[in-house]
């Protein structure tokens, strides 16, 4: 009978050692820990344009002293047919007395339509592609045009200056042979060209029935004409006379320069 006790009591003992029973234990939760977001990346900022590289200043110095400096010449603002009448002559001659010492590029021409132009013009390479460009100019050339004379062969013909992006020519439009470019009309200027002065003598050379050649320098003013280069780099320059003269106007080039300034408007 003891014995018998003995081993029920030491299968309870056994018993709740094991986990028998009906306390259960307490379950502990381990929580899932949160993923720790990972940060977007910065995103990196385009960089901030720099100013655009400024360019150079061309200056385009010609003379005429041996020959024609790769310049063309021609006219226009004359009715077809009236070639003949305009007698124009143009190419390198030598100055008459009293400065036979200087040659230059002589241009002639009658007016028969009371409003010729004639002009000369040449290539200028070397000018940065499609820029606009300021150009202002300084000529020198010699007029026998005495200031005050009837007809005033000094006060209505016009040096003009300017310069374009396409290769001057002439061209008919509404029955008159005229250019391809805006020179403006006699004492007005035009979107290409401007006016820098009149032909006439600074100081008088001679009298009206006996005019000499002298010398004179015309610059540009206040207004300066902008052209913009063309894919090439290139441009051509124009210098002109624009007549009211009823009779023959004959001026020599000597030489000059024209600036080509990167415009900044």
């Amino acid at each position: 009978m003891r014995t018998r006790n003995l081993l029920g009591l030491g299968a309870i003992v056994l018993l709740t050692a094991c986990g028998g029973g009906s306390t259960a234990m307490p379950l502990t939760i381990v929580p899932t820990p949160t993923p720790t977001p990972t940060p977007s990346p910065t995103p990196t900022p385009a960089p901030t344009p720099g100013p655009k590289p400024t360019q150079p200043t061309i200056v385009s110095e010609f003379s005429f002293a041996n020959d024609s400096n790769g310049f063309q010449a021609g006219f226009a603002d004359y009715t077809p047919g009236q070639e003949g009448a305009v007698a124009f002559v143009a190419g390198p001659e030598r100055l008459p007395s009293p400065l036979a010492n200087l040659s230059g590029y002589a241009v002639s021409a009658a007016n028969p339509s009371g409003d010729v132009f004639t002009y000369i013009w040449k290539l200028v390479t070397g000018l940065a592609p499609n820029t606009s460009y300021q150009v202002t100019f300084s000529v020198h050339f010699a007029t026998n045009a005495v200031p005050g004379c009837p007809g005033g062969p000094g006060e209505n013909v016009w040096v003009k200056a300017g310069a374009v992006a396409a290769a001057p020519a002439q061209v008919t439009q509404n029955g008159r042979v005229t250019v391809n470019f805006d020179k403006g009309n006699q004492g007005t200027g035009g979107a290409n060209l401007t006016v820098l002065g009149n032909f006439a003598q600074g100081t008088a050379a001679g009298t009206c029935a006996a005019p000499l050649y002298a010398e004179r320098t015309l610059s540009s003013g206040s207004v300066v004409p902008t052209v913009v280069s063309n894919a090439n780099g290139q441009a051509w320059i124009v210098i002109g006379l624009d007549s009211g003269f009823a009779g023959t106007t004959k001026i020599y080039y000597l030489d000059g320069a024209a600036t080509f300034s990167p415009s900044t408007s």
